[in-house]
């Protein structure tokens, strides 16, 4: 214990006075600090974030006005990508595609190269095989796993909202033919008024619904085949009526009149703020046509982006 003389007391109560005096002056001029300043605190309150409001909702849907109509198909090793179809000139315009998108909503990462010059070995066919011969704007695959010799749709990531695809589990052939309850059958029928011959269950886009392939009786020389969306109790028809003049082709070349499942191919689907765009792919004897449907109500309608690739065989 330490003993202080009489003096050295007399010097503490002093400096104690004096001390004193500072604070209360002090205190008068700033705010106390918090009686938790300096103490670490082991169950912290932490406030709430504001719920967001509507306009600060984060935006899933495609904007359909910012499509454009570029397709390209790969290579065989799936390292490149060669979009067909397109001017010269377009160098700008190809700068700015940075995503391919394949069969059932694959998303690539690309990067635009250069033009490349067409060469007299060009045989006239959009396949892989005949790839380094052809004209067209080429794009090398940064990120991804892409398929040899398919056909993709390249955008901008800007101008299309990835979070906008829907998961699609497409059906086999011969498993769709077996999915489609007869309640679904009915429904279909009494919303054509026409009796079906065969119909398939093409796809399931869970968060959706259901896309069935269906062809109807014939009527005369009428023929029509569609594809449906059900949704709920809601139906979408994308409709292709033809005239027959003949047995041998009806909607392709050498269909034979008729329609199958692996004539067709998902591309995408996308929800955008007014309904679905479906792109797909349509396989003939010649060559594989790609195209985008928007949903406007009851029906679906094309949307003039469109895309051919010659691959008949030599």
């Amino acid at each position: 214990m330490y003993k202080f003389t009489g003096f050295a007391l007399f010097l503490l109560l002093l400096l104690g006075c004096s001390d004193s005096s500072k604070n209360s002056n002090t205190n008068e001029q700033s705010p106390s600090p918090s009686p938790n300043a300096g103490i670490a605190s082991a169950s912290p309150v932490l406030s709430a974030s504001p719920e967001p409001t509507a306009s600060e909702q984060p935006d899933v849907y495609l904007d359909k006005g910012k499509l454009k109509a570029v397709f390209g198909f790969t290579d065989g090793e799936s390292k490149q990508l060669l979009v067909t179809g397109q001017n010269e000139g377009e160098e700008k315009l190809m700068a700015q595609l940075n995503s391919a998108i394949g069969e059932n909503g694959n998303v690539l990462s690309v990067k635009f190269v250069e033009w490349q010059t067409g060469n007299e070995l060009n045989n006239g066919r959009d396949t892989a095989q005949n790839f380094e011969n052809l004209a067209g704007y080429l794009f090398t695959i940064v990120e991804g796993k892409a398929a040899p010799d398919q056909t993709y749709y390249l955008a901008d990531q800007a101008d299309f909202n990835t979070k906008s695809l829907q998961t699609i589990h497409s059906m086999k052939a011969d498993e769709g033919s077996t999915e489609v309850e007869a309640s679904v059958k009915k429904e279909i029928s009494a919303a054509q008024q026409r009796d079906i011959e065969q119909i398939w269950k093409f796809a399931d886009i869970p968060d959706k619904g259901q896309l069935f392939l269906v062809q109807f009786v014939k009527q005369g020389k009428n023929m029509l085949f569609s594809f449906v969306l059900k949704e709920d109790d809601k139906l979408t028809f994308m409709n292709y009526p033809a005239i027959a003049e003949d047995e041998y082709s009806v909607w392709r070349v050498d269909d034979g009149g008729k329609i199958s499942p692996d004539m067709f191919s998902i591309l995408f689907a996308a929800e955008a703020s007014e309904g679905m765009v479906l792109g797909l792919h349509w396989w003939g004897a010649e060559g594989v046509n790609s195209f985008l449907l928007e949903q406007m109500g009851d029906s679906f309608e094309e949307m003039g982006i469109e895309y051919s690739r010659y691959t008949s065989p030599l």
